[in-house]
């Protein structure tokens, strides 16, 4: 624990008087739409208003990232939720598509600009997807959306003038 005279930063998970983006893929609609649902389950219970939440579509995992850049170059959001279900098949797709989706998520999260989170679930078996999509495992879609409230919170408090 660091000393009481150190100024410590933390977050809070309040998404009140924010705007969020969700950049949800197609493919695998079935569980990519739970994960939708369960972020804006967070969003709401954090606070945001239904008019400062958009949802922007695109064909699968590897489309995510592009959206998510340009949305964090508009400038008019706080913070981005980026959503796929991305399952291992017979060839190398998988690790590929998983691999290039969320490096540059991150890259986009790195930068600072906007906060992030990451809900793209990879996993070896459909059976685990639907675990990941709210059935037992908890909703990845939640958790991804709770992570940018809290750091949108964080860079509005911690960062501002």
């Amino acid at each position: 624990m660091p000393p009481s005279s150190i100024k410590t930063h933390v977050g809070q998970i309040s998404s009140a008087g924010k705007r969020f983006a969700i950049v949800a893929s197609r493919f695998n609609e079935f569980m990519v739409e739970r994960l939708v649902e369960g972020a804006i389950d967070a969003l709401l219970r954090t606070g945001a208003k239904e008019s400062d939440l958009e949802i922007f579509r695109c064909p699968g995992a590897f489309e995510i990232p592009g959206i998510a850049r340009r949305v964090a170059d508009s400038g008019r959001f706080d913070g981005i939720i980026c959503l796929g279900v991305v399952i291992r098949g017979a060839t190398p797709h998988f690790d590929l598509v998983v691999g290039q989706a969320t490096a540059a998520v991150a890259q986009i999260a790195a930068e600072g600009k906007v906060a992030v989170g990451n809900g793209i679930v990879a996993s070896e078996t459909m059976e685990q997807a639907i675990e990941r999509a709210g059935s037992k495992a908890g909703n990845r879609g939640f958790d991804a959306a709770m992570v940018a409230a809290e750091v949108a919170q964080l860079y509005a408090t911690a960062f501002s003038k």
